[in-house]
């Protein structure tokens, strides 16, 4: 299943490290992950205060109805091998392991922060530090590929999915998030979608999923803004504003797509 990113070769899993039989090896954390970025890439990704945020944001349950249409729309699929390609810290991904006991789920992701707090909790989750552009994985070893907000790689994906496999997409849709936005600026703009189009994949079911969730504390509106994006291009003034605040209205509106390998 793993391929060591030095040599391409199969990784296998010893005690404390996986090796190559090249004798590359990547040591394995005590919380479990591994981190397979080659020494002369910098691990980026989120950092440790937008992780704190997002967990602190999400463990109030705002975004638990997109959680649950995911886990739902997994199941249908019959899915055995699964890929979150851009797991965070794990709040789908442990989750889907969960629910879901006889998947074998592998999360990837750039920030090693993430990995490390989604491994902390022990789901039974393959985790790993890697670019979702280069994952180190055999060719067509995976049923399903999951992607949350994360940049998508159509290629890479194509190239680990299994014949007839299955590719789920979640984005924001045009008024997400538009609450926040309306607390924020004097002029509003919707989400612009982006044009995509994945010429290997068909596209087999689309939907919106589309709710209002109310913040009602000073420390869960600041956690939202900050695991954003707006939070590195709003003037400080329309910050202290929106942290002078102590409840706020907001929609959500997630895009899902689910896509099928063109064989």
């Amino acid at each position: 299943m793993l391929q060591c990113p030095k040599c391409k070769g199969k990784l296998h899993k010893e005690e404390k490290v996986y090796a190559c039989e090249a004798h590359h090896s990547f040591d394995i954390a005590k919380s479990g992950y591994c981190n397979l970025l080659l020494d002369n890439r910098k691990s980026t990704g989120d950092d440790k205060d937008m992780i704190r945020s997002r967990t602190a944001f999400l463990s109030e349950g705002h975004y638990a109805p997109l959680k649950e249409r995911i886990i739902e729309i997994l199941s249908q699929l019959f899915v055995h091998t699964l890929v979150d390609a851009g797991c965070g810290e794990g709040y789908y991904t442990n989750d889907i392991k969960r629910r879901i006991p006889s998947m074998d789920v592998w999360g990837f992701d750039l920030s090693k922060s993430a990995v490390a707090a989604a491994s902390r909790q022990k789901s039974g989750v393959h985790y790993f530090v890697a670019s979702v552009s280069d994952l180190p994985l055999k060719c067509a070893c995976m049923d399903a590929v999951l992607s949350i907000f994360a940049p998508v790689y159509e290629e890479e994906n194509y190239r680990i999915l299994k014949p007839s496999g299955y590719f789920l997409k979640v984005e924001p849709g045009p008024q997400h998030l538009l609450g926040l936005k309306k607390a924020l600026y004097d002029t509003v703009y919707e989400n612009e979608a982006a044009a995509m189009s994945y010429p290997h994949f068909r596209l087999i079911r689309e939907e919106m999923l589309d709710y209002e969730i109310q913040l009602s504390s000073g420390e869960s509106i600041r956690s939202l803004f900050r695991m954003t994006p707006y939070y590195w291009k709003t003037s400080r003034e329309a910050v202290q504003r929106l942290y002078a605040r102590q409840c706020l209205t907001t929609r959500v509106q997630f895009h899902l797509e689910l896509y099928q390998k063109e064989d």
